[in-house]
């Protein structure tokens, strides 16, 4: 079946209403494939009864999360983008650490848009490599997706040989365990982590974190979304706290409330408040 324009409208408007994701009409033919699987799937033969089936607020909720799920590119890496998390490692680590020191040893940070978990367990292992221990810090990494199938797979922390490419043989060894040909992440990372469901469009109560990781993600927003979700960013930092984006994304044009560190090809913006440098 074709998807006619007026068809197209309907849904693009739909999961930019439900996700904020800007479908554009180039990728008329991608979302027309990823409707006629979710169709199949739920035994349907037109987009309109599909369209009324998940716009039923008491039927079609999950269905829609799925649809949304379909569209979403869930492409990640252990420490993907090395700068970044040298600059995490070799600078905003100690710097909270000694920070937070003399006070109540809490940490708080936030994977958001973690996919299959490979980004908030590079966080914890990166915190873990620093730290010659953390039995009396009180260290939590929230990873939140818009994906329950990627949740899924990132709670397992379960990995291909394909997905260990990026990891030196002695990383493998330190934090992994082999489960047959998979490798299994290690509890002394996982206990750093916990995952649960949030969608960017909505806000979920996070307050006075120390840093966010927001990669590749608002490249799919508009720029009305973008800066709607940067001021829930500085709202959910601390003064002082830390928000690493994606390479090519930036703040230019949409804040000026974080400042802006580069250092050895790495960048972070750092949220402007009383006592930041």
């Amino acid at each position: 079946m074709v998807l006619s324009d007026d068809e197209f409208k309907l849904f693009s408007h739909l999961v930019y209403n439900e996700s904020g994701l800007i479908i554009k009409e180039t990728k008329k033919e991608f979302l027309q494939a990823r409707l006629q699987k979710r169709l199949q799937a739920n035994n349907l033969t037109s987009y309109y009864r599909y369209y009324k089936f998940i716009t039923d607020k008491t039927r079609g909720q999950r269905e829609l999360l799925d649809l949304v799920d379909s569209l979403t590119i869930n492409e990640t890496s252990f420490f993907r983008n090395r700068p970044q998390f040298d600059l995490f490692s070799s600078l905003v680590i100690p710097t909270l650490f000694k920070k937070k020191s003399s006070d109540e040893k809490k940490i708080r940070l936030w994977s958001a848009g973690c996919s299959r978990g490979q980004e908030p367990y590079s966080i914890a292992m990166s915190i873990l490599m620093q730290v010659e221990s953390i039995k009396t810090w009180n260290i939590k990494i929230l990873a939140s997706d818009i994906s329950l199938r990627m949740l899924e797979c990132a709670q397992k922390g379960i990995y291909s040989e394909h997905d260990m490419e990026s990891l030196a043989p002695e990383m493998r060894s330190r934090y992994f365990d082999k489960v047959e040909v998979n490798f299994q992440i290690k509890p002394q990372v996982k206990q750093l982590v916990v995952f649960d469901y949030h969608n960017l469009k909505y806000e979920n109560g996070l307050k006075g974190l120390d840093v966010i990781f927001c990669r590749n993600v608002m490249i799919y927003f508009d720029q009305q979304e973008q800066i709607r979700l940067i001021e829930k960013f500085y709202h959910c930092l601390a003064d002082g706290g830390y928000l690493f984006l994606g390479h090519a994304e930036s703040l230019q044009g949409l804040s000026d409330k974080f400042r802006f560190i580069f250092h050895n090809k790495g960048a972070v913006y750092q949220k402007i408040g009383p006592g930041t440098p």
